[in-house]
């Protein structure tokens, strides 16, 4: 139960970020369809700078967020179990760039908090979809923080193995 509620946060934002890329693929696929061409035959915009774009742009965001979220799924199961996860270079990376994405929302929220202390209308509620994933994004930035606190710890405890024992017969 605790690995599944510390984790609804990363699930909430990578459903959003499926469903994101969802619409922008739906809205890509329409604008090339309902696009007016002149008479030679070419669209009055070029669809791949608005669209194509977009749409590559948005793909690779959510390959590269999604896959260090999944890591951090996974570094979240091994450390609730007592295990340690090895973490190479592309793990680092992904992990890397989940704090990149979510540590400017613990930011931005601490000065919200001061604004709203202060009186001042800050959050703005006609979009749910962007505040429910603004709202995960702080408690990400602290899963991830902890659970590699919690990953350090456990290496620090692990026993070591002498590697120049030779082995019993």
């Amino acid at each position: 139960m605790k690995r599944l509620f510390s984790s609804l946060s990363v699930w909430l934002v990578l459903a959003d970020m499926v469903y994101g890329f969802g619409l922008n693929l739906s809205q890509s696929m329409s604008l090339q369809q309902a696009a007016p061409h002149q008479a030679d035959g070419l669209a009055v915009t070029p669809d791949i700078a608005f669209s194509g774009l977009q749409l590559a742009a948005n793909g690779g965001m959510i390959l590269i967020i999604g896959f260090g979220l999944l890591v951090l799924l996974q570094l979240n199961r091994t450390v609730l179990k007592q295990q340690i996860l090895s973490i190479g270079i592309f793990r680092t990376l992904g992990l890397l760039a989940v704090m990149a994405f979510t540590l400017p929302a613990l930011w931005e929220w601490l000065w919200t908090a001061v604004s709203l202390s202060q009186g001042k209308p800050v959050v703005n509620l006609t979009n749910p979809r962007y505040l429910v994933v603004a709202l995960c994004q702080p408690f990400i930035a602290a899963l991830c923080i902890s659970r590699l606190w919690g990953w350090y710890r456990l290496h620090k405890t692990a026993p070591v193995v002498p590697e120049n024992i030779p082995p019993v017969v």
